[in-house]
């Protein structure tokens, strides 16, 4: 137990030297320990900023390459359905024109049958075919 009397005591300016020196190596320690912490978060910081960039491009990438290919796909797809409505065309014209030629109808199916006669009917059915592929 210290008493007032004893605050200038060579033994108290000792401790006091004592509890000097403790806090200034305290504050050294919390000075370097903060400069350390300070210098994780910079490059944490800066490495987290480099991978959302590049994750950026990448993504941007990705977008850019699918929308190349959908659309080469859906160029393709077009291409596809011209062919197939002309090849419908050309057949449906030749089965009609040569089943009208020999006037044989028994394996027409009913429901074209009545549009046999029809011609350009027959052809905007195949249009709207057309039409509803595209």
């Amino acid at each position: 137990i210290m008493r007032c009397e004893d605050e200038e005591s060579p033994e108290n300016q000792a401790l006091s030297d004592v509890v000097e020196k403790l806090n200034i190596q305290f504050e050294d320690a919390m000075n370097d320990l903060w400069q350390t912490l300070m210098t994780q978060e910079q490059y944490y910081h800066e490495a987290i900023e480099e991978s959302t960039t590049n994750f950026h491009r990448k993504i941007a990438e990705l977008m850019s390459k699918f929308l190349e290919q959908a659309q080469s796909f859906f160029v393709q797809l077009r291409k596809i359905s011209v062919h197939f409505s002309k090849n419908m065309t050309e057949i449906v014209t030749r089965f009609i024109s040569t089943k009208l030629a020999l006037q044989d109808f028994e394996d027409v199916p009913g429901d074209l049958r009545m549009f046999m006669e029809d011609r350009d009917a027959i052809l905007n059915l195949i249009a709207g075919m057309k039409d509803t592929h595209a």
